[in-house]
Parts: C-alpha cells; sequence; structure tokens
C-alpha cells in the first residue's frame, strides 16, 4: 500500500527553485552539488583517502600514516552476518619491565585468540567469540543455540572512516593499538605495585615497527602507565617510578586453514591441552574435548627454533646445543632433519609470528624462564614456540657450585668447574623450554627413573665420591630422556586415520606401562599437601628419603669447607653471605620431596580399563625411615652455622645492600645464626604439618596423627627439660614447633579431627611445662613464655586464635628462584 503524503523535501526544493534566480539560486545548486560529491566520495574514496600513504599488502592491508601517527586497516566487505574479517590475535611486550615478581617481562607473550572484525552500519566492532561452548556436529539450529546461550566479548570498536561502494571500510587502528591489551594495569595492581593507568597523552604507534607479510601482520605501540604510588618493585627498576613506558606488540594472524587434524588429549601421555564443552556430543558421549597441543609438520619443512644472538658466548653456543637434543626425538618420530636450530638472524623480529624463538630476557633480579606458545585455541595447533630464558638464572647456578665447590676451579674447564656446571644447566633448561613450545607439559616423576625426561626441574645431583670428596660428574644429564621420545612419538607420528590414530595411542600407553613409566605433572607436585612424593621439584633419586640422606651428606661436607676459598679474591666480603645461603639450605627441595613420604600415596594417572594403576598408600616402614630422618635435621649439629663461618659473615658493605638473596636477621647488621636455624627447622614443621598430609595420617597404616605429634613434642619436651644456658638452638626448635602447631590448629577448614589432635598435643606440653622444675635463668624464662603462649591459645575458640610467624621466610632458594620475594 503506497502512502498519499506528499514528498516534503521536494515540495521545499520546488518553492526554492522557483523563487531564486542568478546568483541566489546558482549558490544553493552548489551546496546541493557539494553535498551530493562529498556523499559520493565518502563511499568511493578509499584510494583516494589512502593516495598519500604507505601502503603495506600483506594478510591485510594496512596504510601507514606518518603525519597522524597512526595506522589505517583495510577492512573487506562483510559478509551476510556482518563479520568483514577474522584472525588469530596474539598480545606481546617487546620492551618489558625488567622485574621477575612483576612479570611483565620482555617477550612475554598472551596466547592467542580469534577475533571477529563485524561491522554493524558504520560501527566497526573486534569481537572475541566465546569457544569454549559449541555445537560443531550439530545443525544449524543446534549450533546457533549453543552460540547464543554464551555471552561473547567486545574488546574494541571504532567507527569506519570511509565505506567504499563495493563495501569495503577503512578504520584507523590507533585507539586499538594504544590500549592495554597486556592486561599490564591489572597486572601491577595484583602484584601490590600500585594502581596505574594508561596515559594516551605519552603514547604512541610505533610507526617503524609495523610489519606486513603474507600470512602475518605485526604492529607495535609505546605505551606509558602513570601512577602516584608505586610499590617498591617499580622503584627499584623504572628510572622514573610514576611514569612506566612499555612497548606492546600485535600479531594479526591469518587463520589456519582445515587441513590440519587436531590430536585427542589423553591425560597418560603428558602434554598440554585446549578444550571446549561439545553440545552436539551424543548423549552416550561426553560433553569434554581436549585436543593435545602441537606443531603441524609439513613435508619438506622443517621446524626452526632460532636463539637470540643478544645471548652471549658460551651461552649462545649451550643454548643451541642444548634446543638441538630434541632433533634425536623427532628423528626417531620418522622426522630426520625436520627439527632444526639456528641463531636468530639480526634482522628478524623476535616477535614475528613466523619465527620460533629462544630469547634472552634480562630482569633486575633471577627468575622464572619458560615456553610459551601462540596456539589456534580452535584446535591446538601451535603456530609460534617462543621461550624466555632469564640471564640471571645461569649465573645463580655458577653462584650454587662456587658455593659447593669453591672458586679454584671457576674457569678451569674441570668437571668441578662452576662455569662449566652452569652451562650444563644452561644447556638443559634451553632443552627443558623448548619442550613446552613443543606441547610437553612438566612431568615431575623423571627424576625418579634415571631423568626420564627433560620435563623435570633437576637438582644438580651432586654426591660424595669414595675419596669423601664431592663429585660432581653427573650433576646433570645430557639430552632429552626417554619419556620425551616416547612422548614425541605419539604427539608428532603420522596415522592414515582417525581410528588409526586411537589405535597408535593405545599401543603408545600400552608401551609405556610396560616400559614402567611414570608421569606426574604440576597438579601432583606443586601443592604443599601433594602426596606422591615421586613427583616433586628439584629432587634426586628413586628413593626421596635416600635422596635426603645424601643430600645432607653433601650439605655437611660443603659446610665443613666453607670459607674464603668460595669468594673471588677481589670481591667484598659482604658477598660472602649470598654465596653461604644456598649450601645451608641445599638440602630444602629433597626435603620436600621426603616429606610426602609421611601419609603418602603413590598413583599413576591412568583410565577405566589401564591395569594395575590404583592408588597405593606408601609402606609403614618407608614413612617411618622418612620421619627419622626428618627429625634429624632439628638436631643442633645440624642447625648450627660454624663459629669460623659466622666470623666471616661481615655486615652489608657500601654498594651491597639487603637483598632478597639473604636472610632476614634480628641481630643486624651481623649475621643472625640462630634465625637463620629458626628458619630452616621451620622448612621441616611446615612440611609435618600440612593440613593434608596430617589428615592422610588419621586411621592409616602408616605412620600415624599421633606418631608425627608425639615426635615434634619430644622436641619441645627436651627444651623444657634441658636446662644448660647454652641450649638455645634447642629452644629455637621448640618455639618453632609450638607456634606453628598454634597457627595451624587455629586454621580455620581442614579436618576437625586433625585440629583436635593438635590441641591434645598442645595441652599435653603444656602440663609437662608447669610440672618440670627449670634450673636455669633461660630455660625458666623459656617455660614461662611457654606457658603463657598455650594458655592464651587454648582458652580462645579457634576462630579467636591469632595465628604468629614463627620463623623469618627462608630466601628464594629454587634454583631459578621461587617468582616472588
Amino acid at each position: 500500500m503506497t502512502s498519499s503524503r506528499p514528498d516534503h523535501s521536494l515540495v521545499i526544493y520546488i518553492l526554492l527553485t522557483s523563487l531564486c534566480f542568478g546568483s541566489g539560486c546558482a549558490s544553493i545548486d552548489r551546496s546541493q552539488s557539494i553535498k551530493t560529491q562529498d556523499k559520493g566520495a565518502d563511499r568511493e574514496s578509499i584510494s583516494i583517502r589512502t593516495a598519500s600513504l604507505d601502503r603495506l599488502d600483506g594478510f591485510l592491508v594496512i596504510y601507514r600514516d606518518q603525519e597522524l601517527g597512526t595506522v589505517w586497516l583495510e577492512l573487506p566487505a562483510p559478509d551476510e552476518s556482518g563479520v568483514c574479517l577474522e584472525f588469530l590475535l596474539n598480545h606481546g611486550l617487546r620492551r618489558g619491565l625488567g622485574s621477575n615478581p612483576i612479570g611483565l617481562d620482555r617477550g612475554q607473550l598472551r596466547g592467542g585468540s580469534v577475533i571477529q572484525v563485524r561491522r554493524v552500519g558504520k560501527r566497526v566492532l573486534f569481537e572475541r567469540p566465546n569457544l569454549s561452548y559449541r555445537a560443531p556436529r550439530g545443525t544449524v539450529a543446534e549450533q546457533r543455540a549453543a552460540r547464543e546461550s554464551f555471552a561473547t566479548s567486545v574488546l574494541w570498536g571504532t567507527d569506519a572512516a570511509v565505506v567504499d561502494t563495493d563495501g569495503r571500510s577503512l578504520i584507523d587502528l590507533k585507539g586499538f593499538l594504544v590500549r592495554d591489551g597486556h592486561s599490564v594495569v591489572s597486572t601491577l595492581k595484583d602484584t601490590g605495585q600500585g594502581v596505574f593507568r594508561l596515559d594516551p597523552q605519552r603514547s604512541a604507534v610505533e610507526l617503524s615497527e609495523v610489519l606486513a607479510f603474507p600470512d602475518n601482520v605485526e604492529l607495535e605501540a609505546s605505551l606509558t602507565f602513570s601512577g602516584n604510588s608505586p610499590g617498591r618493585h617499580v622503584r627499584n627498576t623504572v628510572p622514573d617510578p610514576t611514569s612506566i613506558t612499555l612497548v606492546q606488540h600485535l600479531s594479526l594472524i591469518r587463520l589456519p586453514d582445515d587441513q590440519y587434524r587436531p590430536r585427542l588429549f589423553d591425560p597418560r601421555l603428558g602434554t598440554f591441552s585446549v578444550g571446549y564443552l561439545d553440545y552436539s556430543a551424543p548423549l552416550s558421549s561426553s560433553l569434554d574435548v581436549r585436543f593435545a597441543t602441537r606443531h603441524r609438520l609439513s613435508s619438506g619443512k622443517p621446524l626452526i627454533y632460532y636463539v637470540d644472538s643478544g645471548a652471549p658466548e658460551p651461552i649462545r653456543t649451550a643454548l643451541v646445543e642444548g634446543a638441538r637434543w630434541w632433533e634425536r626425538a623427532f628423528r626417531e618420530a620418522g622426522f630426520p632433519g625436520v627439527f632444526q636450530v639456528e641463531v636468530l638472524p639480526e634482522d628478524v623480529h623476535p616477535l614475528d609470528v613466523r619465527y620460533n624463538v629462544i630469547q634472552w630476557v634480562h630482569r633486575s633480579t633471577r627468575g622464572w624462564s619458560y615456553g610459551a606458545s601462540i596456539t589456534d585455541p580452535r584446535t591446538g595447533e601451535i603456530i609460534k614456540g617462543h621461550v624466555s630464558l632469564g640471564s640471571l638464572r645461569v649465573r645463580q647456578d655458577r653462584l650454587l657450585f662456587e658455593g659447593l665447590a669453591g672458586v679454584a676451579r671457576t674457569g678451569t674447564g674441570e668437571p668441578a668447574d662452576p662455569i662449566q656446571l652452569a652451562l650444563a644447566r644452561i644447556r638443559q633448561l634451553s632443552a627443558h623450554e623448548v619442550g613446552h613450545t613443543l606441547g610437553l607439559a612438566h612431568n615431575f616423576a623423571a627424576s625418579t627413573q634415571n631423568r626420564a625426561s627433560v620435563m623435570d626441574y633437576p637438582a644438580p645431583d651432586v654426591r660424595l665420591g669414595e675419596n669423601g670428596e664431592l663429585d660432581f660428574s653427573r650433576a646433570y644429564g645430557v639430552g632429552v630422556g626417554e619419556w620425551d621420545r616416547h612422548v614425541i612419538r605419539w604427539l608428532y607420528s603420522v596415522a592414515p586415520t582417525e581410528a588409526g590414530e586411537q589405535q597408535m595411542l593405545e599401543r603408545m600407553v600400552t608401551e609405556g606401562i610396560s616400559r614402567g613409566f611414570i608421569y606426574l605433572t604440576d597438579a601432583d607436585a606443586r601443592d604443599p599437601g601433594a602426596c606422591d612424593p615421586r613427583g616433586s621439584l628439584w629432587d634426586n633419586g628413586e628413593d626421596a628419603v635416600e635422596g635426603l640422606r645424601v643430600a645432607i651428606a653433601v650439605r655437611s661436607k660443603a659446610l665443613a669447607q666453607f670459607g674464603d676459598g668460595n669468594l673471588h679474591v677481589g670481591q667484598p666480603r659482604t658477598r660472602l653471605a649470598e654465596v653461604f645461603i644456598p649450601v645451608y639450605f641445599h638440602h630444602r627441595y629433597q626435603l620436600e620431596a621426603a616429606t610426602k613420604t609421611i601419609g603418602g600415596v603413590e598413583y599413576e594417572h591412568s583410565l577405566l580399563g589401564d591395569r594395575g594403576l590404583l592408588p597405593r598408600p606408601i609402606a609403614r616402614d618407608r614413612q617411618q625411615a622418612a620421619l627419622e630422618v626428618l627429625l634429624s635435621t632439628f638436631e643442633p649439629e645440624f642447625l648450627e652455622v660454624p663459629a669460623s663461618i659466622v666470623q666471616r659473615l661481615v655486615p652489608r658493605a657500601p654498594g651491597s645492600p639487603q637483598n632478597r638473596e639473604l636472610l632476614d636477621s634480628n641481630s643486624a647488621p651481623v649475621f643472625d645464626s640462630l634465625g637463620a636455624a629458626a628458619t630452616l627447622a621451620d622448612l621441616t614443621v611446615q612440611g609435618l604439618l600440612v593440613p593434608e598430609r596430617l589428615a592422610r595420617t588419621v586411621d592409616t597404616e602408616g605412620v600415624s596423627l599421633e606418631e608425627v605429634l608425639e615426635s615434634l613434642e619430644s622436641y619441645v619436651s627436651k627444651a623444657i627439660v634441658d636446662s644448660h644456658e647454652e641450649s638455645e638452638l634447642i629452644r629455637v626448635v621448640a618455639r618453632v614447633i609450638v607456634e606453628a602447631m598454634m597457627n595451624r590448629a587455629a586454621t580455620s577448614g581442614g579436618s576437625p579431627t586433625v585440629r583436635e589432635a593438635i590441641d591434645a598435643s598442645l595441652e599435653e606440653v603444656l602440663a609437662e611445662a608447669r610440672n618440670t622444675p627449670v634450673q636455669s635463668s633461660r630455660g625458666s624464662a623459656f617455660a614461662s613464655n611457654l606457658i603463657r603462649d598455650l594458655e592464651r591459645h587454648l582458652v580462645r575458640a579457634p576462630s579467636e586464635r591469632l595465628g604468629r610467624t614463627p620463623a623469618a621466610a627462608p630466601p628464594p632458594g629454587s634454583p631459578i628462584g621461587c617468582g616472588c620475594e
């Protein structure tokens, strides 16, 4: 039905035309004509608008605008749903902050996420679809139901500056580049470094770093974040801590084609995975779908890793050598010559997605290295492997060995040369982190299986030789292990069909079981309450308790010979403390492994139908042996710092302030030997009093809860009974034990049985303290304070009890730092 209403615009135009002649009418005509032309130009002027700009053709067409300091992106015409473009987006940092505790490092990547660029009228939205919930096997309606049931995330939006007649459009990307895509603000806040905000006025697109290639576009921007109350780590690292300038790198990557066949993840074979819930799965099947992450191997195309040329020699060569260990694994998997390692050419950008890179990263303090990847979240295909190796790590390893072996052999090239030992470790670290970027997860059980994997964290395997001297001959292994080669064979071997892949998987799993391979990863090892001693970090040997005995013997020998020979001539004497601390705490990670034996359970990851893989409690005699060795670390002769060492640990010299590698001292500036003993004893106490561990000792055939608590009580009783003035180390241990037990009983949650048992044990200690006559003044003061603290603790309800700090925290002792301060 047509409308009978008049066209008012036409009427007005006729009236104006009839009233005006000459210049006035011509003026109106010209104005109308200009509007029409402008409107037409607005729809047809991409070429005009960009005529004076630098055009770069690649995966996307981009233009560098030197005058406005921005980048323009040409978008294809949208499809029927409004989508102009899809790509894989990755955020990284070309210039980092340089502080390990904060973690905003040079070369850090944020993984990969699919982005859909959608146009609604002139509005352009960069939208991240929700790939965690899908219905890939369903009908169109079923797929739409899954898609519309969950929210998406629009990351950025803008208006198209030009919309062409063919549907193409032009947008200014500056707003997308000058934004906190790397989550710098939230990272600074979460690490306690203050509240910062992005300052656009002090940020800019780095036009010289805009690069276009057939499958990727690389973009960068300098971002400045301002804040008024910067935290300690920012103050220690940034020239003006109220103004942090980083360089953010963005990769816009062509989505991989559909010729890659994902490999289903299996929890028994030690790989990373990506996944989603499949709402089109049959009712008889699980919704959970997971794919193992791996590279796509193309025939005739090598998989090349490039070592950062910024790594100095001889470290660079060591990194190349360690990474090349993987050549054997790929050769045995049927891919000879495919895996290669070279030095990164000077003209290659390390964050260019076309290159797998082992990057050398500097920080103000030592810290973690890591292997990251840009991965297609739809399939698990690894697009780029990127390793970040902290440069101070190798120096810390040298320090560890100079503490154990002294400095006389440094630089000699001998097996006990701390430099050669540090290089041996950096080779292993290079292989380890590259392994992550190939798809392998940690296997923390490998150290109990003759170093079956470089994906474990290896402690230096130092022992006492037959001559009673320290033996460094097998400190670190060489080459990837049997487990690594096993996983690479499964991950990268080619099967003609999906059914063939499943058969290959079952063969590999059966082979692994028959060879006795054990796979325990982060969730099995890192938690304080972890129960399988085989899954431990920085441990050695098949038996964790025997490994602790070896570590204690090595520590004893190193302390006995520790002195001026552990410091280079010309260095300030105050530096000797940094060398001493790792020796004093040498056994700490083997101690953690042995502690897991108490209330321990051994298990393997398995599927229903696997044979002989049910969890098994650790035998009582092994638990008793572990408890005996653990308790020996409370003895004064173990905790005591020899006087010959104490007199050499001089106060901090000018230019050498207190740092995180040192212990806090109650007797500062003098070294606090009693404080050091308290910290060392606390490592054992805290390990024994882990709530989950104690809960596992209840109603068990292993060491019982009562036995653990009675063992701790006996050391407190020794301090109460001992009347000698010189028994301060015994009292130090007793204080640590009692305060740790009170803290544990005051902790909300956990097993009520455990809390009640600890309180009952403390009541027995209180009764003994009240009834035991004490003769010495020190002993009397100790007993009085003990009685007072226990009475206050026991009369309060658990919710009203106040936790106390029994000892200073140890410095980061893990060979790569703990990631915190």
